[in-house]
C-alpha cells in the first residue's frame, strides 16, 4: 500500500488499485487520520463493522 498526504492507494481482492485525493480541509484531515491508524497497526473497521458501531 503506497501513501502520502495527499493520495491513498487501496486494494480490494479482485480489485484494481485506487487513488483518492480529497478535496476538502475536513477530508484532509480524515485521511491523515486513517494514515496514522495504519500506521500504528490498529486494523481498520468493515463497513458492516462501522454500521454496527454508529448503531451503539
Amino acid at each position: 500500500m503506497c501513501m502520502s498526504k495527499t493520495k491513498v492507494a487501496r486494494m480490494a481482492p479482485g480489485c484494481e488499485t485506487e487513488s483518492f485525493s480529497p478535496k476538502t480541509s475536513r477530508g484532509r484531515r480524515l485521511l491523515e487520520l486513517r494514515q496514522k491508524i495504519i500506521a500504528a497497526g490498529i486494523p481498520l473497521l468493515s463497513p458492516e463493522e462501522i454500521d454496527e458501531e454508529s448503531r451503539s
